[in-house]
């Protein structure tokens, strides 16, 4: 069925418009808005999503909110040995939220916490995933309109989130390079001073 939609009928989206205006989205300079939340807008957009929140990997390994979009903070971290990280990493599938609570078995080995399968507004999680490693994932919100999530709905997502995942590669290798060169000048400066002390 999936061989035949893709050969024989149109698609939903016009990729071309659909991929210049997530780059533009993430390529924005509005010092308002971090990357990560662009992120995070830039692939709600794609599906309609009114909110969302980004989950990243931190210096401890484990899966901390880095940012959001319509959504209320959440302070619940998950480590990266726990089902629902590994299952991400493992098949890098977009989980349909409600697939999953009305079918588990179609996700064999994922077990959600229990503070995101009670978050009611939570509709897909989409895995960010950068050198086959996971950096983080995304959840958004249930749409405006009712979307069916087909083999083109995740074929997007899927190849969008590749994006943002080498986006925010880049600005965290960007950030610790400039975090190195800020101690490597304090560094010459301490040295400077005691030898002048």
């Amino acid at each position: 069925r999936v061989f035949i939609n893709k050969h024989f009928f149109s698609y939903r989206y016009d990729y071309r418009q659909e991929w210049l205006r997530f780059t533009s989205l993430l390529a924005g300079r509005d010092p308002a808005v971090s990357a990560a939340q662009r992120s995070i807008e830039a692939l709600a957009n794609l599906v309609e999503s009114p909110a969302g929140a980004l989950w990243l990997r931190n210096a401890e390994g484990s899966f901390a909110q880095a940012a959001r979009w319509n959504l209320p903070q959440r302070s619940e971290q998950l480590g990266a040995a726990e089902p629902l990280p590994r299952f991400l990493e493992r098949t890098g599938w977009v989980v349909d939220l409600a697939q999953y609570r009305a079918e588990a078995g179609r996700y064999p080995g994922l077990e959600l916490p229990a503070w995101l399968a009670a978050l009611p507004a939570a509709w897909l999680i989409v895995p960010i995933i950068a050198q086959e490693e996971l950096i983080g994932f995304v959840v958004l919100a249930t749409p405006r309109t009712p979307i069916e999530v087909n083999w083109e709905v995740l074929d997007l997502l899927k190849t969008a989130a590749r994006q943002v995942a080498s986006f925010l590669a880049q600005l965290q290798a960007s950030e610790a390079l400039l975090e190195a060169r800020k101690f490597e000048s304090f560094n010459k400066m301490s040295a400077f001073v005691v030898h002048d002390l």
